[in-house]
This record gives structure tokens, sequence and C-alpha cells, in this order.
């Protein structure tokens, strides 16, 4: 068994056909064809079946998918073990939340990528509640997110910092509607967010349903500023951490709600698998986090 048949399965999975799968690994159609039917005579099982036009993965086929995975990260450590360690290498595969990504760890990947720019920093953006299933399931290297569902023994979890959330309108919004502490009221203003499942989303639709308020419609963009800029223009409020209108806060262009009931806080976190292992690109890259938080938020 060949480990490039095995990236060369993966690879597929990954991408969803053979075409694509050829193309990300420089291998012309009929070499990953034949790779994939070298591979099958050596587990003697259908990698793939036919539905329809496409080629699918069988069921049993993709049980390979963690061992694959698991071959891949041990022959990256006997590489890095004839490797020179002030030169690292390899792939460090992060998925952070977009707020965390756009507003406070920008000066972890600046000096991480001056530190060891031989290392190949992929970058995903997912929810909370996203990356939580992919550390779970041991599919990437390092998830930075807000801490939601609590993690079993599998993860080792990195408390970093608390964020104090909040309810943002822009100062023009009429007086009778900022109030959230009555209790029953049907509002005129619609409530902006770019995640319906966000953790801080979740948060402000549990409090509104607790106090049976209704507000008028939801307004789903598709970044944190784009947020922004409707809550100044006055399009709508927005339930978001306090750290990501501080410039917006202290000119005046937003203002944070006062709710005596609501104030919320969430906490970020660095999180993975306990059988990931913490190579020496993961170790830096974690050891600048933890500084760069303190250094932010002593």
């Amino acid at each position: 068994m060949d480990i490039n048949q095995l990236k060369s399965y993966r690879t597929i999975v990954e991408k969803g056909n053979f075409q694509d799968a050829a193309h990300a690994l420089n291998y012309s159609l009929s070499a990953i064809s034949y790779q994939i039917q070298q591979l099958e005579q050596e587990v003697q099982f259908p990698l793939f079946e036919k539905v329809g036009r496409r080629m699918v993965p069988t069921e049993r086929s993709l049980k390979l998918i963690p061992h694959i995975r698991k071959i891949e990260e041990e022959i990256e450590q006997i590489r890095l073990l004839s490797a020179d360690k002030s030169q690292m290498k390899g792939t460090l595969t992060i998925s952070v939340s977009d707020s965390l990504l756009t507003y406070i760890i920008q000066p972890v990947l600046k000096e991480f990528l001056e530190t060891a720019p031989e290392v190949n920093l992929k970058l995903k953006v997912k929810n909370c509640y996203d990356i939580q299933k992919e550390i779970m399931k041991n599919e990437i290297d390092l998830g930075i997110h807000f801490q939601v569902y609590g993690y079993d023994s599998q993860v080792h979890v990195h408390k970093l910092v608390d964020f104090e959330v909040g309810i943002m309108a822009s100062p023009s919004l009429p007086k009778e509607e900022m109030d959230f502490d009555t209790s029953g009221q049907t509002k005129q203003v619609n409530v902006i967010f770019n995640d319906p499942n966000g953790v801080y989303q979740r948060y402000m639709q549990q409090y509104l349903k607790e106090r049976h308020i209704q507000t008028r419609q939801n307004i789903e963009l598709w970044s944190i500023e784009a947020i922004k800029k409707s809550v100044i223009n006055h399009l709508g409020v927005a339930c978001l951490p306090t750290f990501v209108v501080d410039e917006e806060l202290k000119s005046g262009e937003i203002v944070k709600i006062p709710i005596k009931d609501f104030n919320p806080t969430v906490t970020m976190i660095a999180a993975h698998h306990h059988q990931k292992w913490v190579s020496p690109a993961m170790q830096l890259f974690m050891d600048i986090l933890e500084r760069k938080m303190l250094e932010l938020h002593p």
C-alpha cells in the first residue's frame, strides 16, 4: 500500500471529484484513476460507487480517512526529525471565528509568519460550532473560537481571555427602541447578524425569548464590518463583542444599549484533539497567541 495512493483517495474525497483532485496533486486523470484501482486491490473493497453521473465514496471507504490523516501526520513527524529546527516547515491548519480573525489575532499571525516563513499556514473561517466539530473529529490542528458547549477529555483546551458582549445601536435610535428591559414589547427595530448560529446571536435570541420581546425582522449580512456599517446607518441593532466596535464606541458612532440583566461574556479559547501531534510550528503559534493575549488583555 502506497502513501501516494492513500493521499490521492483522500484528495478525491475532499475535492469531490477525480478531475479536481488530479489537478491539485499535479497528476493526470489516468494516473490518479490507476492509483485508486491499485488501492482497491489492496483493501479488497470498492472505494467509489456510481450515483447518477457522479462517483461518490462508499460508506465503508470513508472509514479510511481518519487513518490516512494519522499516517500523513506520522510521516510529517518523521520528516521533521531530520529538518533544521531553526527553520520550521510543514503545514499548520487553523480554524478561527470571523471576529477573532479580523480584530484579535492579526498581530499573532504577523509574528508567526515572520518567525516561521517556511510553514504553510492554512486558515479557515467558520462559526464556533463548526470549529468545535472539526476539533472533535481531529480534522484540524488548532481551533480558535469562543467557548460554546463543553469539550470532553479528548480535547485539550487553553482558555485565553473573556470578552464583554452587548447590544449595539446607532445613537440616533429613539429612546423607546433602546428599552430592552421592559418585558412583553413589540419593537420597531431590526436585528442584524452574520450567522444565526453565532454564539452571541444565540445569547440575544435567548434573552428576547425570555423577556417576550418581539423585534421587527432579522437582517442577515455577510460580515462583521457590514453589520457595523448598518448599525451606524440606523438599519437595526446587533449583538456583538465590545472589542469589535471599540473604535466606534469611542468615536460615538455606535452606542452600547444599557440593559440591566443582559451582560454576557464570551471566552476565547484555543483547542486541539488530544491525539493531535503538537508540531514545533503549532507550539510556536500557541506560544505567540498566549503571549499576545496577555499583552493585550493582562
